[in-house]
């Protein structure tokens, strides 16, 4: 039986990747790492880059699907020109329900400054959540040319761990949370813009590229622990966090204590990880721009990924679950 959400690496590698590259041939292209990704070329000069997101839920979820797409986008190095939305909604979804979702849709894009949207919905029946996948499409170098990170390089954290993920749990657990919290304690969370700054990584990434960064990862689900593996992987190395510089809000940490779960497994969407030879420079630049950011670790030139927690050492694994599914399942 398979777990909620994406399915784990191993899976993915051995019945989807697999599967495809034995039926086509040159399907795959290590240009542009990571499974979200498709790097293509046509006849013309300009390749084209498409960064997809799925996620389940509501209003939250559409605006997070579009925002995790053009981020996984952008950390590529490429703008969002256009998106593609499809919706797979319950058959007794009343339409009222799928205007607001579509309202969520569409002012994600509108503040991405996206001008090109097409999307569709379909119902079907025994549906408990809906489920949304967003495509976002751009040009290939449009923001930088990407590069492989290196061996040595700071890894550089813009944003904060777990936030979409705090949020989503907020809002599905409001009452009981309220009951336990001060709900001006929990306001941050309730009451910030999802369609707008809150999720996107966009400005980061600017900031970042003009400061000099070739090479970033786009966190999303499986948290940080997982967006440091996969930018591990994709440059063939190893890499080495301290586990207390990872940025956290302390309204992720109250809420995933309450449910016992951990906030570095947890949806991370609007946070991008950095590499960069002069690390503290890039800081400075991204300081300047206003853009939190923290050194979380630096890449090595072995394949052991590790999280250092004082004398304790937590060697990281590929995709396996969210910590949002894992509290689904266990609820």
């Amino acid at each position: 039986m398979l777990d909620y959400g994406k399915v784990t690496d191993t899976i993915y590698k051995r019945s989807v990747r697999k599967v495809i590259e034995r039926n086509v041939p040159g399907a795959g292209d290590d240009r542009i790492g990571g499974r979200d990704i498709l790097y293509f070329a046509a006849d013309s000069d300009k390749a084209m880059l498409t960064a997809f997101a799925t996620l389940t839920g509501n209003q939250l979820a559409a605006a997070g699907a579009v925002h995790l797409a053009v981020n996984r986008l952008a950390a590529a190095g490429a703008y969002a020109l256009a998106a593609n939305i499809q919706l797979i909604v319950s058959a007794e979804l009343p339409e009222k329900s799928i205007k607001a979702l579509m309202g969520s849709v569409s002012e994600s894009c509108g503040k991405l400054h996206i001008t090109s949207v097409q999307a569709d919905v379909a119902a079907v029946p025994g549906l408990t959540e809906t489920v949304i996948t967003a495509t976002a499409i751009g040009e290939a170098g449009g923001l930088f040319e990407p590069e492989k990170a290196e061996a040595d390089q700071d890894i550089i954290m813009a944003g904060y761990a777990g936030d979409y993920g705090a949020a989503k749990l907020a809002f599905a657990g409001q009452a009981e949370l309220e009951r336990h919290f001060n709900p001006v304690f929990l306001s941050p969370v309730m009451e910030a813009d999802y369609t707008g700054d809150t999720i996107s990584a966009v400005s980061a990434v600017k900031a970042a590229a003009a400061a000099g960064v070739r090479s970033m990862y786009a966190c999303g689900e499986g948290g940080v622990y997982t967006a440091v593996w996969e930018l591990a992987e994709n440059a063939g190395l190893g890499a080495r966090i301290q586990l207390k510089e990872v940025p956290l809000r302390q309204e992720t940490v109250e809420i995933c204590d309450y449910f016992n779960i951990s906030p570095y497994q947890l949806m991370s969407a609007g946070a991008v990880l950095l590499t960069a030879t002069h690390g503290q420079k890039v800081l400075a630049e991204l300081a300047a721009a206003g853009i939190p950011a923290v050194i979380i670790g630096h890449l090595t030139d072995d394949n052991d990924r590790v999280v250092l927690n004082d004398e304790e050492v937590r060697f990281l694994e590929p995709f396996r679950y969210e910590s949002l599914n894992q509290a689904r399942s266990e609820s």
